[in-house]
């Protein structure tokens, strides 16, 4: 008996790669008059403003909320954002991944992510070789930093795209 390799299934491959390539990592739209930007690359959804500001298609306004570790946890795990009620607070390897490393002062694509401050926002990782500290992302330069649970940071939820 013999086996045959097909070759279409590669060239799919190649296909898939090539047309994902050429979409957009993000996309902000608005739902239930709240933005969210939809991330192509990780399949999550992001609150298109930081905790406490309220915005639009390409804006966000309002003051930026800080929380210690545990409330930005509750916070997000409370939040009814565009009518979605399963956001989390994201570990700090989904944080980081929004980070953009070619900008400063925010570190974030500010047309997907308007409104950002250039400071540090919690993830929900805490620090294996201390209980009392957790992981943050910094938006000034993208510096990932592990923090005392206590420390009050700005917060971004996320969640899974259906």
């Amino acid at each position: 008996m013999r086996f045959q390799v097909a070759a279409p299934v590669a060239s799919l491959a190649i296909c898939t790669a090539y047309a994902l390539a050429d979409e957009p990592r993000f996309s902000r739209t608005v739902v239930a008059e709240n933005p969210v930007v939809s991330d192509v690359a990780t399949g999550l959804m992001w609150q298109g403003c930081p905790a406490g500001m309220t915005g639009g298609a390409s804006t966000c306004s309002g003051t930026a909320l800080t929380r210690n570790w545990q409330g930005a946890l509750d916070y997000c795990q409370d939040s009814a954002w565009a009518g979605f009620t399963d956001w989390y607070l994201p570990n700090v390897d989904e944080l980081r991944s929004i980070v953009d490393s070619a900008r400063s002062n925010p570190s974030i694509d500010p047309a997907v992510f308007p409104g950002t401050p250039s400071g540090y926002f919690w993830s929900s990782s805490s620090d294996a070789t201390n209980a009392s500290n957790a992981w943050g992302v910094s938006f000034d330069y993208g510096i990932v930093n592990s923090s005392d649970k206590t420390c009050t940071y700005y917060i971004r939820c996320v969640r899974a795209r259906p």
